[in-house]
């Protein structure tokens, strides 16, 4: 008995591997599932396609400012006059580029290289919170795997109690209520052990589909071994956040194309200067001397519009623009005061889950040697069985408690790389 209830502290403090789900099947590392995430995450793949639209889109506008050249080409046949069907042709090329507008097509210029940019940020953004929902269903699993061995240790223990308890009753040492409390005890293991393997096979389809596997993948991960989290100090954490975090980086993006935009308004209120320029060449060679050679032109010229009433459209625009860019400050703030709450409860959380693990690694080692003493003081009669049941308990929620601390240590910090814009 001593050295199963050794091997299950080594199995927790030390990560032994435990049994996966499935069929047999080489074994992940948490590095493995995300390469794999990264790779075949079918949300993931389909916010690619939407930040290659919004990229697209960003160019087009960028396309907007430069000049727009066109070419066109035409032949035909007709009876002119009354002389007969012939051929006849015409060509042309035109340019027109923008020269001045009140910086409305500068700045549109800007405003789409930062959406571009934008668009860049939120794809990232993806990436980030899918390797944070890997690190949090990997966890999560092995939590679930752990805990289930735990389990099955229990039973193990249990029938020990049991035939203990038999053997006791036998000599006239134990009651017929003692041989039942045990076997109530099997009971409750086996059902643990049910509700348990149901728990690991939903996990394990869940840790497939972020995978971008299929469903009823087998599945097998590494139990790595225990290192101890290093927790930052909060200047650390929030210089990060504020340089990297990219919902803030967004946001930012936001304050300046809306700036752009109030900008790209006002320019309504200005006249706007742009230069033309032509060429065009046809003819009909072949209807005698008249037609006999082809007409040409070119022209070349600019344009001046103002636009001097147009119903307040522009005012109303401008307005609006200015609205949104409020908007768009205020947002920034509000986000920027929730990150530096959410980085204090997260530091907060890390540092009490960090010393809960101390706690529960010392309380389970203390739990395995007054389960052990109990054990044989039951052997001689010094103790009841229900002593005995009640010190098994505490050693069993030990061992449960301190594999769900250690790993929701590891989602936290997960959760804190993922604030300060980090894999």
């Amino acid at each position: 008995m001593r050295l199963k209830l050794t091997g299950v502290v080594i199995l927790i403090l030390s990560g032994l591997p435990a049994l996966g789900f499935g069929q047999a099947t080489s074994q992940l590392t948490l590095d493995d599932c995300i390469q794999i995430g990264l790779e075949q995450n079918q949300t993931l793949r389909i916010n690619r396609f939407e930040t290659d639209r919004s990229v697209s889109q960003a160019k087009s506008n960028i396309g907007m400012v430069l000049p727009v050249v066109n070419f066109s080409l035409g032949a035909g046949s007709g009876d002119i006059a009354g002389l007969g069907w012939d051929d006849s042709y015409s060509s042309s090329i035109t340019l027109s580029q923008n020269l001045w507008d009140g910086g409305a097509w500068f700045n549109t210029l800007k405003s789409a290289q930062v959406a571009q940019d934008a668009a860049d940020i939120q794809y990232q953004s993806y990436e980030i919170n899918t390797v944070y929902q890997i690190k949090s269903a990997y966890y999560t699993y092995l939590s679930t795997q752990q805990l289930l061995d735990v389990y099955r240790e229990n039973q193990t223990t249990s029938q020990y109690q049991h035939q203990l308890t038999l053997e006791r009753f036998k000599l006239g040492a134990a009651s017929q209520n003692d041989t039942l409390r045990t076997r109530v005890n099997i009971e409750k293991s086996r059902l643990q052990i049910v509700n348990g393997e149901v728990e690991l096979q939903s996990k394990a389809r869940n840790l497939n589909l972020i995978l971008g596997r299929d469903w009823d993948s087998p599945l097998s991960l590494v139990v790595p071994a225990w290192e101890a989290v290093q927790i930052p100090n909060r200047d650390q954490v929030l210089d990060a956040v504020l340089k990297s975090n990219p919902q803030l980086q967004l946001l930012d993006r936001n304050k300046d194309i809306t700036a752009y935009n109030v900008k790209i308004a006002r320019a309504g209120y200005m006249p706007s200067l742009g230069l033309s320029a032509a060429y065009r060449n046809s003819g009909a060679p072949s209807m005698g001397d008249v037609f006999s050679e082809p007409t040409s032109s070119a022209s070349a010229g600019v344009t001046l519009s103002w636009n001097l009433f147009n119903g307040t459209r522009t005012s109303r625009g401008v307005e609006q623009g200015k609205i949104n860019a409020k908007l768009a400050i205020e947002n920034y703030d509000l986000s920027e005061r929730n990150l530096r709450k959410d980085i204090a409860q997260t530091l907060e959380q890390m540092d009490a889950l960090q010393e809960s693990v101390d706690i529960s690694r010392l309380i389970l080692v203390a739990s395995e040697q007054d389960l052990l003493l109990a054990q044989e003081q039951y052997k001689i009669g010094s103790l009841s069985i229900l002593d005995v049941l009640r010190i098994t308990a505490s050693y069993e929620d030990a061992k449960s408690n301190l594999i769900r601390t250690q790993h929701n240590l590891k989602i936290a910090e997960a959760g804190l790389l993922q604030l300060m814009g980090k894999r």
